[in-house]
Formats: structure tokens, C-alpha cells, sequence
């Protein structure tokens, strides 16, 4: 009878123990295909790369935390238009449906307001970083700041006293590519301008917009009809005895689409339509990236 017990108990614990193992091989199975999530990231200025070091995972879900539109790439780059402590959050789903979470504290750099009135008074222009400059010394126009984070394409000029901008020509590339539009020979690095704005700067005058038509990069231009005024400029400005400074602004709509960046090529002229000057010197566009 005791034999009979003990055999019964020694099943028992064998059963035991298998079940046990059996339970312990699957919770290791379990967990090896659970995702875990993490992240690194580096930075460039205000644009931020974020690197996925996260496992097990099919699918992935970021918020920037400025209540923007979330990602779902796996390796996101994201410019911020806020600065200060943000909270960056990844989470992380695997085929079963299982996710994993994590957030980090970034430190975005402050964002400048700057808002650009043209009226003469240059003060708001002190926080835009200069574009180009003609480190030469020669022709009229020295220098030049574009900002265009706004509805409209603001611009500064500065320059000798031979800058007048009664007449100019100003091209103007809107997609980025150098190789498309009317290509100018005085910038053979990088034109391409889609855009001509022909007349006087200063005066609000007659000026005229064009519109390129050439396929093949040539002197070929479209007038677009009641576009000049469109462009707002200030008076001519004396800095000082050595210095003269503008401002004009042109809404974005003038060029239906603008990609990538914004690309200016001046050419001053005389009352007689004589070359004074090309702005910049160098043979390609004083360029923003937007």
C-alpha cells in the first residue's frame, strides 16, 4: 500500500516538473519576441535626427511633442518651429500587437519671431543672418538677407552709394533647381529662374512680372498682368556717408509654388538700361533653404 503511494506521488511530481519547464520555455519564448523600444538622436540646430534602436518591432509611432502630425517611419528627421524642453515619445507594436513605450527630453534652440514690415526702418532685420555679400568691395550692391518663413518673400539690400535700384531686373528661382528656368550666363553655377521682375525697386512704379517660357533655358518670358504691384518696396535709405539700404517684400502667391529654397540674382541698371551691376558675383544665386 505505501509502495503504491509513493509511486503515485513520484508521478505526480514528475508531471509537476514538466509542466513547470514547459511554462518556463514558453514565458522565454514570450519574451523574446516582446518589443522593447529606444532611441537616440543628434541634432542641427532647430532639425533633429532621430535614430530607431528599438526591437521586435513592426510598426512605430513618434510625437514630436508640439502637437504636430505624429511619424511612422522608422528613422524620422524633424525640424521643430519651437524651442525650449520638449518630450519626445516612441512607441513601438510588434506583430502581435504587444507594444512598448518610451519618452526622452530634448532641447530644442529658441525660435527668433522676426516680423518683417517694410517701411524703412531696417531695426527688424537684425536677426536675419546674412545671405550673400560681395566680399570684393566692387559694384553697387553689397549685401543682401532673404527671409521667407512668412506669406511673403522679404528682402534687404544693402550697398555703396551707387546703389540706387531705380531699374533692375531681378530673376528668381522658386524649385530649387538651378537647371530649369531661364539659365543666365553672369550666374552659370546656379540660376534657373522661373521668375523675372523687370522696372524700378524703389518707387513702386511700373515694374512687371514675367513668368519663363523657354524649355530650353533661353530669353523667353510671359507677362503677368497686374502683377507689379505685388512687390513692396521702401525708399532708398542713407545709412550713412558710405551706405545705402532697401527693402521690398513679394507675397508667395506671385509664384504659385515655392519648394526647397529661393534662389535671387539681381542685375542693376541705369535710367539708360546699362548694366551697373549683377548681385551676387559669384556665379550662382544668393539661395535660402526654407
Amino acid at each position: 500500500m505505501k509502495k503504491i503511494k509513493l509511486t503515485q506521488y513520484v508521478t505526480m511530481l514528475v508531471a509537476l516538473l514538466l509542466l513547470i519547464g514547459c511554462s518556463s520555455d514558453n514565458a522565454s519564448s514570450d519574451s523574446a519576441t516582446k518589443p522593447t523600444a529606444d532611441f537616440s538622436f543628434t541634432s542641427d540646430g532647430s532639425t533633429f535626427t532621430f535614430t530607431n534602436l528599438s526591437t521586435n518591432g513592426t510598426k512605430y509611432r513618434w510625437d514630436f511633442g508640439d502637437l504636430y502630425f505624429p511619424s511612422s517611419e522608422k528613422d524620422p528627421v524633424y525640424t521643430y518651429q519651437i524651442g525650449g524642453e520638449i518630450r519626445v515619445s516612441l512607441t513601438v507594436t510588434n506583430d502581435a500587437g504587444e507594444e512598448a513605450f518610451i519618452t526622452k527630453v530634448i532641447v530644442a534652440p529658441p525660435i527668433k519671431i522676426i516680423d518683417i514690415i517694410i517701411d524703412g526702418d531696417f531695426k527688424d532685420w537684425e536677426d536675419v543672418a546674412v545671405t550673400d555679400e560681395n566680399t570684393s568691395g566692387n559694384g553697387s550692391i553689397q549685401k543682401i538677407k532673404i527671409w521667407a518663413k512668412g506669406p511673403n518673400v522679404n528682402v534687404y539690400l544693402e550697398g555703396n552709394k551707387k546703389m540706387l535700384m531705380e531699374l533692375a531686373r531681378l530673376y528668381i528661382n522658386t524649385d530649387g533647381n538651378a537647371q530649369t528656368g531661364f539659365l543666365h550666363s553672369a550666374w552659370s553655377e546656379s540660376s534657373g529662374a522661373e521668375f523675372l521682375f523687370e522696372g524700378p525697386i524703389v518707387s513702386n512704379g511700373w515694374g512687371q512680372f514675367f513668368n519663363h517660357t523657354d524649355p530650353n533655358g533661353g530669353w523667353g518670358w510671359d507677362a503677368i498682368a497686374g502683377s507689379g504691384a505685388n512687390l513692396k518696396a521702401s525708399a532708398l535709405i542713407s545709412v550713412n556717408d558710405t551706405t545705402n539700404a532697401m527693402e521690398f517684400s513679394i507675397p508667395k502667391t506671385q509664384f504659385g509654388t515655392v519648394t526647397g529654397s529661393i534662389g535671387i540674382g539681381i542685375n542693376e541698371l541705369s535710367g539708360g538700361w546699362s548694366d551697373i551691376a549683377y548681385f551676387p558675383e559669384v556665379p550662382k544665386f544668393a539661395t535660402l533653404e526654407l
